[in-house]
């Protein structure tokens, strides 16, 4: 896979003719180059070839063989540019030693300004932009800087430069910021799969009694034998086992969905299941602020408010109905969403006798779109009838007339 940051690196310093060879991995060697010039020393192990793919060993390679390189080594600012690039795809995002290693290569001195005057006039302003680049992804990943990034920023741009005040603003404010996420994600999140499904409905449902539960549904007729069958994870609560045990049989239940989810740079999809909101005279009533401990008796708030302040607020109130279990899978189309609520239905008996409908938006596959109206049957005895939401209500209509 061509990498877009290669092309932008000098050819003598990164992966071209003359290029030191620890540096060469981190490049795509094209299929109709030439092979390499035999060596003296014999064949000599690379950082590809100690770790699939790259990784963390060739980039700290190709940083040790630029570290040795004489010279002046032009292109330097093109050079940190591309390796800030490659970092998230060699997975040294999140180390400070290769950020402090970065700073190593640019040259101490001749970046500093002389005096007041040449301060005042704010030179080498594209030196200054690399150096904020690197912090700035550092910043992004979350890596908080120490005393050895400090005092390289100090020789290379000087004490009064814009990159060292960034670098003592984030010495003070990542430290104190950096726990203050009441729901912190591990540093290393795991692929889009099974474990990325669990830990995003962990997340979602903030509860910690919420039943987690994978479903391992079986291979059909159909299937060819020793297909991969897509995992299926849903969370439900006690609470929420409550809900759809009180939740009448007569009114149906809805599969909604997909909604996104991101974890970081992680794009996952969820879907609920929920009912329509409450007729009025089901609802609980509100609890009274004067006998509910959760609610002050008395709340002044003395605010100063101007003659061009509006006092109204437009506010869309839209009624959604309760959401009784939650769901990812690995295919989300109707079929495999019907057998989470196969598998609901060994906890939740009334989804026995409740008909479901799927109200699936675009992200699902064209066997299960919405508008078919193919009719499922669940398994197991009992089982309610999967029917398109049309012909429901006007089952209910006729019904009530």
């Amino acid at each position: 896979m061509r990498l877009s940051w290669a092309r932008a690196l000098p050819l003598r310093l990164w992966g071209g003719c003359g290029a030191p060879k620890a540096a060469r991995p981190m490049c795509h060697r094209s299929a109709d180059s030439g092979p390499e010039p035999p060596s003296d020393r014999g064949p000599q192990p690379t950082a590809r070839d100690e770790e699939p793919g790259g990784g963390p060993a060739a980039f700290a390679a190709a940083l040790t063989e630029l570290e040795r390189t004489p010279g002046r080594r032009l292109g330097r600012l093109e050079l940190v540019a591309a390796a800030l690039a490659a970092m998230p795809a060699l997975g040294v995002a999140r180390q400070l030693d290769a950020y402090n290693r970065l700073l190593r290569l640019l040259p101490r001195g001749p970046w500093v300004p002389r005096g007041p005057l040449h301060r005042l006039f704010a030179p080498f302003p594209r030196q200054q932009e690399c150096g904020l680049q690197v912090l700035e992804q550092m910043e992004r990943y979350g890596v908080v800087p120490d005393a050895e990034t400090r005092f390289l920023l100090l020789a290379i741009f000087g004490p009064r430069s814009r990159p060292v005040r960034k670098c003592q603003r984030m010495l003070y404010w990542l430290p104190r910021m950096r726990h203050a996420n009441p729901y912190p994600l591990p540093a290393q999140l795991p692929p889009p799969g099974l474990a990325a499904a669990c830990l995003g409905l962990r997340r979602i449902a903030n509860d910690p009694d919420a039943r987690l539960s994978v479903y391992q549904p079986q291979p059909e007729e159909g299937d060819d034998e020793g297909s991969t069958q897509p995992y299926i994870v849903g969370i439900q609560s006690a609470e929420q086992q409550e809900l759809l045990a009180r939740h009448g049989p007569e009114r149906p239940v809805f599969v909604e969905g997909p909604f996104p989810l991101w974890l970081r740079s992680t794009r996952l999809l969820y879907y609920v299941l929920r009912g329509d909101p409450l007729p009025p005279h089901l609802r609980e009533p509100p609890p009274d602020p004067e006998r509910s401990l959760y609610y002050p008796l008395y709340l002044d708030l003395d605010l100063e408010r101007g003659p061009w302040d509006d006092d109204e607020f437009d506010v869309d109130e839209v009624e959604e109905g309760p959401v009784f279990a939650l769901c990812m899978a690995g295919d989300g189309n109707q079929h495999t969403l019907a057998k989470w609520i196969a598998g609901l239905q060994q906890t939740n008996p009334v989804l026995g006798r409740t008909p479901v409908l799927f109200r699936l938006g675009e992200g699902d596959s064209s066997a299960g779109s919405p508008g078919d109206g193919d009719a499922l049957r669940l398994e197991g005895p009992g089982a309610a009838k999967l029917e398109p939401p049309e012909e429901a209500w006007g089952r209910r209509a006729q019904g009530e007339g």
